[in-house]
């Protein structure tokens, strides 16, 4: 029935997420100030954090307490175990390293599409966020943390956990929670929607090969600092 009860108040909690279009209002655009822009980051950060960090947190005490961070709850094993028995279990120091080396192409890639004229690869469109001065790098690597993981404990734990405990499927858990997670970037346009959709099931992988949560945590947060961070930074000192 806590699980029921609980499902019931994440969907409410989602559906005025969804029909205020987006989590934030907060646009750092329009704040030319160097020092508002760097608080309105630093208020993205938090808000993410109140958003999704702060209802998952409660939500996991109310279920019994959060899962191990190196192993699943109950509910995803079968899952877990599908994909260690197909072959798709991921190491996590391999993993490790491919987001370091994943890291330094960005760079690389962003600074030749630099100094060839091109613009940074952005797929969404979403609100200018990047830093544009040394003042708001801090505030923008804390959005990253907070993004990363508020959302996967919302998103990879919670959610998913609540409708595998109510509907006996992990499978639809994390089909519905991807979904979710694209829906709730809805302001970045369809393609934006597309790629954090896509970019869900992906982090769904990345948990469920590993077995671990703060992989997951880490694989969004690097994702998060290479989109607002690396690439718009390594094409700017390019272009200098």
């Amino acid at each position: 029935m806590t699980a029921a009860i609980l499902l019931a108040l994440v969907a409410m909690h989602m559906a005025m997420i969804l029909w205020r279009g987006r989590a934030f209002r907060g646009s750092v655009g329009r704040s030319r100030d160097l020092h508002g822009r760097a608080a309105v980051l630093r208020g993205w950060a938090m808000g993410v954090a109140v958003t999704f960090g702060l209802p998952a947190v409660i939500g996991l005490a109310l279920l019994g307490g959060p899962a191990p961070w190196d192993v699943p709850p109950r509910p995803f094993w079968t899952m877990a175990h599908t994909l260690y028995d197909a072959g798709l279990y991921l190491s996590v120091t391999p993993l490790i390293v491919g987001m370091v080396a994943g890291t330094v192409a960005n760079a690389g890639i962003s600074v030749w599409r630099a100094r060839t004229g091109r613009r940074p690869i952005q797929i969404g469109h979403f609100p200018d966020i990047r830093p544009q001065t040394g003042r708001e790098v801090l505030p923008a690597i804390l959005l990253s943390v907070s993004a990363g993981v508020s959302e996967e404990l919302y998103f990879r734990l919670l959610l998913p956990l609540l409708i595998a405990l109510v509907s006996g499927s992990a499978p639809a858990g994390f089909g519905v929670a991807a979904l979710l997670f694209g829906a709730v970037h809805r302001y970045q346009g369809v393609r934006g929607v597309v790629a954090t959709t896509l970019g869900g099931s992906v982090l769904a992988f990345v948990y469920l090969g590993t077995g671990a949560l703060w992989v997951a945590m880490l694989f969004h947060i690097v994702i998060d600092l290479n989109a607002l961070i690396v690439r718009p930074m390594a094409a700017r000192l390019a272009q200098r």
